[in-house]
């Protein structure tokens, strides 16, 4: 058998644009559906969902780790059921492609996000309150889950260790930065119909910060070739690592595998 040879060249998708939602309604999810289409979403588009609206089947970690890994699009839009497509096809296009000039680097957009404390940008009809933010693109940390738009070629997955429905978008903007990735807020325009159920998201943010402590640790790390210690600071991995602290942590590492066994 003949080995095959990796060509480096741009991966091709069958289809442009995925549009993949989770609903519990199926009514609310044609009226969304048909917001896109009559802009232009059809030609050279699919539309998948994570179907809850006789039970509750998934939740959405698992729902959108489907859509990672089936979506054909090129761009992969995950947007609540409750939002109603006011931009054309031709203008997400357009700020894809000039996104993709400012930063080749970018994995996800979406219309609203902070890059820090009460910096907010939005490009956003939140239920009537219409918020445009000056200066966009612009990178962000975080963004909102009523519409994420995630380049399929960065291949992302999203954390197997939550559930529910709240804080994938951030999940996913922090995976993607631990990737090297980055992230921004565009100009695509959507009406989102509701606020969202923040007394149950505050009820997920401790879940979601037990799940990230762990996650962010400092370890020990031990290699077939060498050993070292990771922090979340710089300077402290500079000091565990030199040879002085790092004879004691090793110690430490003996000890430890000693009273396991």
């Amino acid at each position: 058998m003949e080995d095959a040879s990796l060509i480096d060249v741009e991966i091709k998708f069958e289809k442009t644009f995925s549009i993949c939602s989770i609903i519990n309604n199926k009514e609310e999810y044609q009226l969304m559906r048909e917001s896109f289409i009559q802009q232009g979403f059809e030609d050279d588009c699919e539309y998948l969902v994570a179907d809850n609206s006789v039970a509750n089947t998934f939740n959405a970690y698992q729902a959108i780790r489907r859509f990672l890994q089936e979506a054909k699009g090129a761009y992969i839009i995950i947007v609540h059921q409750d939002v109603r497509c006011n931009d054309s096809k031709v203008q997400l296009s357009n700020c894809i492609e000039d996104l993709q000039k400012k930063d080749s680097n970018w994995a996800i957009c979406g219309n609203a996000g902070s890059d820090g404390y009460k910096r907010m940008f939005f490009h956003l009809n939140d239920n009537g309150d219409i918020k445009k933010s000056n200066r966009l693109p612009a990178r962000v940390y975080s963004l909102d889950e009523n519409l994420l738009i995630i380049k399929n070629a960065a291949n992302l997955s999203i954390s197997a260790d939550l559930k529910d429905f709240h804080l994938y978008g951030t999940d996913l903007c922090i995976i993607a930065d631990f990737l090297g990735y980055s992230c921004y807020v565009i100009e695509f325009m959507v009406t989102h119909l509701s606020k969202g159920n923040l007394g149950q998201l505050q009820k997920h943010v401790p879940i979601f910060l037990d799940v990230y402590s762990n996650k962010l640790r400092k370890r020990f790390v031990q290699t077939t070739c060498t050993k070292f210690f990771l922090s979340n600071n710089k300077r402290s991995t500079i000091l565990f690592n030199s040879s002085p602290v790092f004879f004691f942590i090793k110690a430490w590492q003996r000890i430890k595998n000693n009273f396991s066994k």
